[in-house]
């Protein structure tokens, strides 16, 4: 198991309800790919650094996880499928 880290961004436009469903969504994605200690920082609403789908701010989460990493295209399958989340990036901690 490595340790890895997950930003995503929500769209601003959701509701505080749906932001936090967004941001369950992706955890329960993790634990069902088997992840461990997962843990989430709600970073909030930044202005993004250029646009993403016409959209000029965004709601920036954080989560760490323990992870096999063979499970990432499902992983990745499934987060591109979310159309709240404008954006995603998934990097190995060392």
């Amino acid at each position: 198991m490595r340790n890895y880290e997950i930003m995503f961004i929500l769209s601003t436009q959701l509701t505080d309800e749906e932001k936090q469903a967004g941001v369950a969504f992706v955890e329960k994605i993790l634990t069902a790919a088997g992840a461990t200690e997962v843990k989430t920082e709600i970073w909030g609403d930044r202005k993004l650094a250029y646009p993403i789908k016409k959209k000029e701010n965004g709601y920036y989460v954080l989560t760490t996880f323990q992870a096999d990493g063979t499970k990432f295209n499902e992983i990745e399958t499934k987060l591109n499928i979310n159309e709240s989340i404008l954006k995603y990036m998934i990097v190995k901690n060392d």
